[in-house]
């Protein structure tokens, strides 16, 4: 390439470029090299850094909030929700969280996480922290089981977690009713763990109470141990006065339960979700429970105010059942109403041979045939509850067992309160039939003629009062010195001899009848 050079005089003259090809590149390019190097490296690190991804369904979000709301264990943060989502049939939300590091070990299926909010259970305050930090989901992390990254958040804060020593069982019941979530389970009278659930079976009418029992005291629950709600106070009435029992001031307020050994006999350790029956209280649970029952079928007349199903069955004062069921129906044929009780009979308390059930049948008629039946009695006057008798009445109505029945019918007999009230309708009703009306017209017509016959006597009255006066002085007269009374001593004495003189005769009549026609033999 050819150069000019600038005009001549040196005006005007303009510097041309000289271009020269390097041999190397320019350092320059190493700038954004290092920039792309250490961008690989940050964006490595936090990959390699990162913990994994989990997704916890939650029935709702609230008080989560994304990129802010932490997952803690032990105040510790474990993770950080990254997004939040209705699930596609908007039936929950999907939290999208990221753990940290290490977290990929204790990520299992027994896993748990939950939404920390303040609450009070069993007497119990917690989670009162996020009150002013806000809510976060905790987690109890257990390193047993399968690795999972999917789970379904709890509804509430676990009271026990999964490292804590000690065992779960299971406690059902029809009558004790549910028990608050976090009450104490007791143990002599010490507090020996807690309720974990309470709810009622969806299939039946028994509520399912799950509870928790902490080492070393889960060894102290045997195969035969008796539960029983400890809520409340326990009043008893014996032969020593009365007996009130609580567990403590705390059950008292919030509830409990306990347990115990019955009459402190020891078995064998119970195993791990066992399953065991609540009893109402520690009066029913000291009771001996039989298995075995046989229905029996009982038809009163009467009035049954007052008779519950639960209701005992005694035998001469001693519980041998109780009342299953109570109905009412009417007889086409007698044209009432009649009232069916069912009631089951625990055989096992009689102490018997081993004997057929002919045998057993024919022993039933016998007692039945010597006066046996069912009768209605009342238990308290209070409270006005009956309660059903087994006992023999020898002047009972003849009566057999309707062994055809679906359920065998046993006889009953009347109460003695309903036939005095039977005795006493008797009554009214013959007093009701007696002509009262005409008995009043009577009685009012006799009155009307006592006193016509009193105002006719009204004359008769001076006459009557002279003759008493009269009578009083002629008796006044007749002195001890007086000439009436020397007359009547002397008259007195004549015929004391004037008897003496026939007795004399009498005896020689008897002795010698001929006298009266030939006179004494002396005078002859």
């Amino acid at each position: 390439m050819s150069e000019q050079g600038p005009p001549a005089g040196g005006e005007g003259r303009v510097a041309e470029a000289v271009v020269a090809t390097r041999s190397r590149p320019s350092i320059v390019w190493l700038v954004p090299l290092v920039a792309a190097l250490v961008g690989a490296f940050v964006a490595y690190r936090t990959f390699s850094e990162r913990g994994p991804a989990i997704t916890i369904r939650l029935q709702s979000a609230e008080g989560l909030e994304a990129g802010k709301t932490e997952i803690k264990y032990k105040d510790v943060a474990v993770g950080l929700v990254e997004s939040i989502e209705l699930e596609p049939d908007l039936s929950g939300v999907v939290v999208h969280a990221r753990m940290v590091k290490g977290a990929e070990h204790w990520l299992t299926e027994r896993t748990r996480f939950w939404v920390v909010k303040p609450r009070i259970a069993g007497g119990q305050v917690s989670g009162l922290s996020t009150l002013l930090s806000g809510s976060y989901i905790g987690v109890d992390p257990v390193t047993e089981g399968e690795s999972r990254r999917r789970f379904d958040a709890l509804a509430e804060a676990p009271l026990v977690t999964m490292k804590e020593a000690g065992r779960y069982f299971t406690l059902v019941s029809d009558r004790a009713g549910a028990v608050e979530v976090g009450v104490p389970v007791y143990f002599r009278s010490i507090a020996v763990g807690q309720v974990i659930s309470s709810e009622l079976e969806p299939e039946g009418d028994t509520v399912k109470t799950r509870v928790f029992v902490r080492a070393p005291y889960d060894q102290r629950v045997h195969a035969d141990s008796r539960w029983w709600n400890a809520g409340g106070v326990e009043a008893s009435l014996g032969t020593d006065g009365i007996r009130i029992e609580m567990q403590s001031v705390v059950s008292l307020i919030i509830g409990g339960i306990a347990f115990d050994a019955p009459h402190g006999e020891a078995t064998e350790v119970a195993e791990a979700d066992a399953v065991f029956p609540l009893y109402e209280n520690k009066f029913a649970a000291d009771q001996r429970h039989y298995t075995h029952t046989i229905a029996w079928l009982l038809r009163f007349d009467q009035s049954v105010r007052g008779l519950k199903v639960g209701a005992p069955v005694e035998f001469r004062g001693i519980p041998i059942g109780q009342v299953t069921d109570v109905r009412i129906e009417f007889d086409r044929t007698a044209k009432q109403f009649r009232i069916p009780v069912t009631i089951e009979i625990e055989p096992e308390r009689f102490t018997q041979d081993q004997a057929s059930p002919e045998e057993r049948r024919a022993a039933v008629d016998k007692l039945v045939a010597s006066g046996l039946r069912a009768q209605l009695k009342s238990g308290s006057l209070i409270t006005g509850s009956l309660f059903v008798s087994l006992d023999f009445f020898p002047n009972a109505k003849p009566a057999q067992v309707a062994w055809d029945e679906p359920i065998p019918e046993f006889p009953t007999t009347a109460t003695p309160i309903e036939e005095i009230t039977a005795n006493l309708t008797q009554i009214v009703d013959r007093l009701n039939k007696l002509p009262v009306e005409q008995i009043g017209n009577d009685l009012a017509a006799s009155l009307k003629s006592l006193h016509a016959t009193l105002a006719k006597t009204e004359n008769v009255g001076p006459a009557l009062t002279n003759t008493l006066e009269q009578t009083q002085r002629t008796l006044a007269s007749v002195g001890p010195d007086s000439n009436v009374n020397i007359e009547l001593r002397r008259a007195l004495v004549e015929l004391t001899e004037a008897a003496r003189a026939l007795g004399l005769a009498a005896d020689q009549f008897q002795t010698q009848p001929d006298s009266l026609l030939f006179g004494k033999e002396g005078s002859k």
